[in-house]
């Protein structure tokens, strides 16, 4: 997508059409988002104008995006991968696993992510341009309202999200954030975050396992699978190579990660509130899977701002490793994300 715009302009909102997908564009002088919101209000560009880089990630198998899953055979979260586009979306209110939420199937990642959000603009001015994204499920009780900020020569753009419960019940939540980085900020950049712990997730099979399961340590190293030798997991992969890994990050004295490319010395980098979100995931790849659903053609890092570590809804329950949310009360918090020009640069959060 040949989104950049003149970069003279201050901030403003501006909807338009692109591949047949009805987008979003939020931008000001500094920087440009474009947001796809009748798929989850998925962010599925975020721009450095100056560079013209854009950090996120693209999947080159669902080039461009899609709506809807194939109306083919699904298995394995095929349901999901047929439109999983890369960018940022939200998952909720299952995490990663596809299962049943009290009665409810859901897939991969939820429904969060798949349904229709509107989008309003509240304000469009010299000073700042904000916008209000609701997300409604169908399958669950709950609404996710976003109202994001952009403010007049700013390279970060902050937003305050509400999830409301609309049931009669008290219910538990996995909630996520999945931005992919990708694209030339990435090359031979590393992971820069607080976290003092790390973990790895267990595995039905551990000899696929690049790391070693169930391991926890310190952040960023952890051991590989068969043998004594630490990874250094802050470091993104080399594009083309093989190393694959999903690590958690947690113990954060404050909720902050960044992608930091020492040689163009840019990053871009994400704050959050670590009271709703003690977890990140990072999944690094070089190029992924060399089959379905990557095909080899995955050079990324993420960040994942999360309520609760990579396990099954239903032992996230159990072991109360989730978000709880009282009958028709909203949990709240607030994220900042943009470009920085420090590696220990850190976007501040407005509460």
């Amino acid at each position: 997508m040949n989104t950049r715009r003149r970069i003279g302009h201050g901030p403003r909102a501006t909807r338009f059409r692109w591949e047949n997908l009805d987008l979003l564009a939020v931008e000001n002088e500094r920087i440009r988002l474009v947001i796809w919101p009748e798929h989850g209000a998925d962010l599925i560009e975020f721009r450095d104008k100056a560079t013209d880089l854009d950090v996120l990630w693209k999947n080159p198998q669902v080039s461009p995006p899609r709506r809807h899953a194939l109306g083919q055979p699904h298995a394995t979260r095929s349901e999901f991968y047929d439109v999983f586009h890369g960018g940022w979306f939200v998952s909720l209110p299952n995490g990663f696993f596809p299962g049943d939420y009290f009665g409810a199937p859901l897939g991969c990642h939820g429904e969060m992510q798949s349904v229709p959000w509107t989008a309003e603009v509240l304000e469009e001015s010299g000073e700042r341009v904000r916008v209000r994204l609701t997300g409604r499920s169908v399958r669950t009780p709950w609404v996710l309202t976003r109202e994001l900020e952009l403010a007049a020569g700013q390279s970060v753009v902050r937003w305050r999200e509400q999830l409301h419960n609309r049931s009669a019940q008290r219910l538990p939540v996995a909630w996520l954030h999945h931005p992919g980085f990708g694209g030339p900020l990435i090359d031979g950049a590393e992971l820069v975050t607080n976290a003092r712990t790390l973990l790895t997730p267990p595995a039905d099979r551990p000899e696929l396992a690049q790391l070693r399961p169930s391991y926890r340590g310190s952040w960023p190293h952890a051991p590989e699978q068969g043998s004594d030798r630490m990874r250094d997991c802050s470091r993104v992969p080399p594009a083309g190579s093989d190393i694959e890994h999903v690590v958690h990050l947690t113990d954060f004295p404050f909720g902050w990660g960044a992608v930091w490319n020492a040689a163009r010395q840019l990053g871009f980098g994400i704050r959050w509130d670590e009271r709703v979100f003690p977890y990140a995931w990072s999944w690094a790849a070089g190029r992924g899977h060399a089959t379905y659903p990557i095909w080899g053609g995955c050079h990324t890092i993420t960040l994942q701002p999360s309520t609760s570590p990579l396990l099954p809804f239903a032992q996230l329950v159990a072991t109360n490793q989730v978000s709880w949310v009282d009958h028709h009360a909203t949990l709240e918090t607030s994220m900042a994300a943009g470009f920085i020009v420090a590696r220990a640069e850190v976007p501040a959060l407005t509460r």
